[in-house]
């Protein structure tokens, strides 16, 4: 698997390893939306609507950033479940996917990347890898 998750009590770490740009965003929503619903996300039913999410910065590391917190915020706020792209759109300096939307909603935890979250990449393609640890508030 191109990417994995470990979670902790208070956390949880992906990490990711690609050859490709497109494999690197595509496992990267993949690995968002199972952190996020805590699992595979399920199928439900689908009426063809779509969410909209999008990552922009100057680095690969910051789109990927933010990238993946669009993910999470996405899979909180949609009225029902998020699943993977069929396509993803590459801009200078940004990403854009549309993710299909099913019904009935899933619960998504909160993730917080942008206070405790820590962020590494490495290498360049055919060998990039990240790693991307964020945590579960506590209310």
């Amino acid at each position: 698997m191109p990417y994995g998750i470990s979670e902790t009590p208070s956390g949880l770490t992906i990490t990711l390893a690609a050859t490709t740009r497109d494999e690197l965003y595509r496992d990267a929503v993949k690995a968002a939306l199972q952190a996020a619903y805590g699992g595979e996300p399920p199928a439900g039913t689908s009426d063809g609507q779509m969410c909209p999410v999008q990552g922009a910065g100057l680095a690969e590391g910051d789109l990927l950033r933010t990238f993946v917190t669009e993910c999470f915020e996405a899979a909180r706020r949609a009225p029902g479940t998020l699943h993977a792209p069929r396509w993803l759109a590459f801009d200078e300096g940004r990403v854009t996917a549309n993710l299909a939307l099913s019904t009935p909603k899933t619960p998504a935890r909160e993730l917080d990347p942008a206070l405790h979250g820590t962020f590494e990449t490495a290498g360049a393609f055919p060998d990039f890898r990240a790693t991307l640890a964020f945590s579960v508030p506590s209310h």
